[in-house]
């Protein structure tokens, strides 16, 4: 992974300089169920509040990487990525102060992005593994919010 220019995002005062590229590392290298657990975990705190449901304006400078994940990686990596776009996706929302990130709203910029990878998840929604199944959530979470 190369380096990622994310200064410029507000994100978690709990993070230091490399806590998000860590996580992103961690969910690239996902291996099993439970690194890919701990992937998830670790990215939800690095992009926001993984226990009160909130992001920063972070996650918008990561998502090309995710897109990468979904791409690239294997197929833990991807499900630990698909999971945490379902929560960032569905139940999450910008932590308080931080609805807008240069005059743009970061949840309908997120969810912009991620109904644009919707191909590239529909692509992974084949077969009945643990992968597969978290794609199926995934589209059917993108179609439930496409008007």
């Amino acid at each position: 992974m190369k380096p990622l220019a994310l200064d410029h995002f507000p994100q978690p005062d709990s993070n230091d300089r490399d806590s998000v590229e860590a996580a992103l590392d961690a969910l690239w290298d996902a291996y099993d169920e439970s690194t890919a657990n701990d992937a998830y975990d670790a990215f939800l705190w690095a992009v926001g509040n993984n226990h009160a449901g909130t992001y920063y304006p972070v996650v918008l400078g990561v998502l090309p990487e995710i897109e990468q994940i979904l791409m690239n990686g294997k197929a833990w990596a991807q499900r630990a990525a698909m999971e945490s776009l379902i929560d960032l996706g569905g139940s999450f929302a910008p932590a308080e102060g931080y609805d807008t990130y240069l005059g743009a709203s970061v949840k309908e910029t997120l969810l912009a992005s991620l109904h644009s990878m919707r191909p590239r998840i529909a692509l992974l929604a084949n077969g009945a593994d643990a992968c597969a199944k978290s794609a199926i959530e995934l589209l059917e979470l993108i179609d439930d919010q496409t008007p």
